[in-house]
């Protein structure tokens, strides 16, 4: 790989991997070589640039088209570039700005949308202010379209600071409303300069008058009372409200959207200052915040229930012509919505973005938002919707866009569960009194389908608080849960005689209380979703066993547990059917590799053994195959066979109520 290549892809991967400079990966960074333009393509982010990515565009070419006025059909950057090609891996295109990468004549050119520097350009006072803080070794260049006219207002800027000083161009150039290009012809020279910029314009933020200790309390406010009730008013109640109707005004049928909250500091205090009301009421500052965000939030008052937010949602796309990304209550909390967790969280976070850089901008001068014009522009720019399009495709499974929690997940058939249903597409919620091994394998799991497609949420399935707190910490990640399975459970073995009461309780108030305390928990959030979108269809599954079908000899407790669970079912079944809850059971056969069954000391194999369930076992071995040898298929039930019976009730829209066999024919429905 040429040295420059290689300088390119670090620095683009270093900054494109800091949301303090992109953001959904934001910006884009090129390098020349014998007169072609290489350039990362649109919808790649900068974080995972890789060489080959890399579209090969010719600088004579680039530049003709940049200085020519003669009309061409379409976008006049695409047009540009189709004759500049070189070459384009996998047919993508290149990024939208090529033009004024082409004009500067370093060899690397970088361009991103940082936080602290975006304070500066989001503002009034923004040319003066980067004549105060950096002198001559920047250019400011006031917003302008994006495409011909930027680069072209890019070059314009260029040379008047030539013609001025007599000096080439500075490798620091600031956009309006936009972001920064630093270039130069080392990693290390667009490091310190955006580095550089950074530390003066944080400073001058710092010492603003309105800045205090760095505390948002410090800023100015629209209402000073309504920021005191802010600093004291829960947000859960709000949540529960809001997110679960969301996700049904939003969303179809078949995929609710995700909708996903943010009620920290920032997004009380911010959304009732002065600054930060200028984003929900005068409009976006950049363009990536029109892309992913959208230009205007919804706004909710803090008492709104369901009809409101029905009420809300109608009257923004009457007013818009579209569904809101954004909504906020201010002082309380902010949500975002999205087809998945990762597209939400990144509006959210553009939007939070936005805020900080209002807040910010306030302490150095005053902020300024995109005019009407600017605004449309980029609604209706096609480059921005590729973009946008691009990073956002996926492939649809049969489970896309549901979000399913599963308690006791951490391990065993939970787990196994999760595991198959993140395959097919699923959002998984992994609910555990273990919180620190739900976590782990929560990690994992996301960094091997994707960000955001699984989390941990701690849970004692048997206590009602930690049940309902449980529900609520799902529905402020997602906005409320589409497949509820309550897959907890515990086994205590031993003879009617003998056994403790303590331990009859315990798996009794784990598997049969514990399904109630679920079903209690997360009903009312699938009747709020049903409520916005009465034809779809939820599912709260419980995972009973073979056990629920017919008794078990010195395991009764379990046995009567899932015996009792089924009634439950049914019963649960008749009353919520008209909230668009489907309720059925899954009542497999032994998961004999699970760790219930294989745990070395607290195992069912070793309890069976000990407690004499299997007449004549001698050994761990004895007891498993006298377990095999029982089911006509030969082998324990396994999490594969589990998740398409969940694939089956969640497909079946004409069922409730029902309790299904997998257990390799061990048992038969009569």
């Amino acid at each position: 790989m040429n040295h420059l290549v290689s300088e390119l892809i670090s620095v683009a991967n270093t900054f494109g991997a800091d949301p303090e400079y992109s953001r959904a990966g934001g910006g884009n960074a090129s390098v020349k070589l014998d007169g072609v333009l290489h350039i990362k393509p649109s919808g790649v982010p900068l974080a995972t640039l890789t060489a080959a990515d890399l579209v090969g565009l010719r600088l004579d070419v680039l530049l003709d088209a940049l200085r020519s006025d003669e009309p061409v059909e379409g976008d006049p950057v695409q047009a540009a570039a189709a004759k500049a090609l070189v070459n384009a891996p996998g047919g993508r295109r290149p990024s939208v700005e090529i033009l004024f990468h082409a004009l500067i004549p370093d060899a690397l050119v970088l361009h991103t949308h940082p936080l602290v520097a975006n304070a500066l350009t989001c503002n009034t006072d923004a040319e003066a202010l980067v004549s105060r803080l950096l002198g001559d070794d920047a250019v400011f260049v006031p917003y302008t379209d994006p495409g011909v006219p930027l680069a072209r207002e890019v070059e314009a800027r260029r040379t008047a600071y030539t013609e001025r000083t007599g000096q080439p161009a500075p490798g620091i150039t600031f956009l309006g409303n936009h972001g920064i290009i630093v270039s130069g012809n080392s990693a290390a020279e667009l490091t310190e300069r955006a580095e550089r910029l950074t530390a003066t314009i944080a400073a001058a933020i710092a010492a603003g008058p309105s800045s205090g200790s760095g505390s948002m309390t410090a800023e100015p406010v629209e209402d000073p009372s309504a920021l005191r009730q802010a600093q004291d008013r829960p947000s859960s109640g709000i949540i529960n409200v809001v997110a679960p109707n969301l996700r049904g005004l939003l969303g179809t049928p078949e995929r609710l959207a995700v909708v996903t909250s943010d009620a920290s500091d920032l997004v009380r205090m911010a959304t009732l200052s002065t600054a930060g009301r200028a984003v929900l009421t005068d409009g976006p500052l950049i363009p990536d915040q029109i892309v992913y965000a959208g230009s205007f939030p919804l706004v909710l008052d803090a008492s709104a229930d369901a009809a409101a937010v029905t009420a809300a949602v109608a009257g923004y796309r009457e007013q818009y012509g579209k569904d809101p990304i954004i909504t906020v209550v201010p002082g309380v909390v902010a949500f975002g919505a999205g087809a998945d967790l990762a597209a939400a969280r990144t509006a959210l976070a553009t939007f939070t973005d936005a805020l900080r850089v209002a807040r910010d901008a306030g302490r150095i001068g005053t902020v300024r938002c995109l005019d009407a014009a600017e605004r449309r522009f980029i609604e209706n720019w096609e480059a921005e919707s590729y973009r946008k399009s691009v990073a956002a495709s996926a492939r649809s499974r049969r489970m896309t866009g549901k979000v399913v929690m599963v308690t006791g997940a951490a391990q065993g058939f939970g787990l196994g569960i999760t595991t198959e249903l993140l395959s097919e597409g699923a959002q998984v919620v992994l609910a555990d009194l273990n919180i620190e091994l739900a976590t782990k394998n929560a990690a994992e799991l996301s960094a091997k389908h994707g960000a955001g497609r699984a989390v941990a949420v701690e849970v004692n399935v048997a206590d009602p608080d930690s049940s309902l707190a449980a529900i609520a910490a799902a529905t402020a990640v997602y906005g409320g849960i589409d497949v509820f399975i309550s897959n907890a459970g515990v086994v205590r073995s031993e003879g009617v005689m003998t056994q403790p009461v303590a331990d009859f309780d315990l798996v009794t108030g784990v598997n049969y209380r514990g399904y109630f305390l679920g079903v209690r928990a997360v009903a009312p959030i699938m009747a709020a979703q049903h409520a916005a979108r009465p034809d779809a269809l939820f599912d709260i599954i419980e995972i009973n066993s073979k056990s629920g079908l017919e008794g078990s000899k010195r395991n009764f407790a379990y046995s009567g547990s899932k015996f009792g669970g089924i009634g439950l079912t049914q019963s649960f079944a008749l009353e919520l059917v008209e909230y668009g809850i489907k309720v059925n059971a899954i009542c497999p056969g032994n998961y004999l590799d699970g760790p219930l069954w294989m745990d070395p000391e607290r195992g069912l194999f070793v309890q069976y053994l000990k407690a004499g369930k299997v007449p004549g076992a001698a050994t761990v071995a004895d007891v498993r195959k006298s377990y095999e040898d029982k089911v006509p298929m030969g082998r324990g039930c396994l999490p594969s066979d589990l998740a398409k019976a969940v694939y089956y009730i969640v497909d079946q829209a004409y069922e409730t109520g029902q309790a299904v066999p997998v257990t390799g024919g061990q048992n038969m429905l009569n």
